[in-house]
């Protein structure tokens, strides 16, 4: 790592620190005896295939935004907590680029084991549901 004082590329870690979905690096240059932070984070070239065949970059702010409709008024941490989750699943499926269809499958299984309610809303968005018997099937296969 090049210190950003010098430019000397002789420098030290102090400490490191996991933060968030980052890690922190604390270092010290072995020349000028500046200090300076680092931070690194792992970047995937994740893409997504549209329903109709599009292909765009993963971007978790939209599961974010897809989600808080779906709990109405939460903290924020728990809708990136639940999203950070459905994007290891992701992960783990090991597919690029990954169907939006299995996207929204993770959405759903989190948002059963989180909040029912939640839950059913993001299902009758999801699923196109506007029958109210299917809403009646979905609430059923839920118990």
């Amino acid at each position: 790592m090049y210190c950003p004082f010098c430019n000397n590329n002789d420098t030290k870690v102090l400490e490191s620190r996991v933060i968030d979905d980052s890690l922190r690096r604390r270092r010290s240059c072995q020349s000028c005896d500046q200090r300076f932070t680092t931070y690194e984070r792992a970047e995937f070239n994740l893409k997504v295939q549209k329903k109709d065949g599009r292909i765009q970059d993963f971007d978790l702010e939209k599961i974010k935004r897809s989600i808080k409709p779906a709990y109405g008024k939460v903290d924020e941490q728990i809708v990136k907590s639940l999203a950070m989750r459905v994007h290891k699943k992701i992960l783990n499926k090991k597919v690029n680029p990954i169907k939006t269809i299995h996207i929204g499958g993770f959405i759903l299984q989190e948002l059963k084991k989180e909040d029912k309610m939640a839950y059913l809303r993001y299902a009758m968005v999801y699923k196109e549901i506007e029958d109210p018997r299917k809403l009646e099937k979905e609430i059923q296969a839920m118990r």
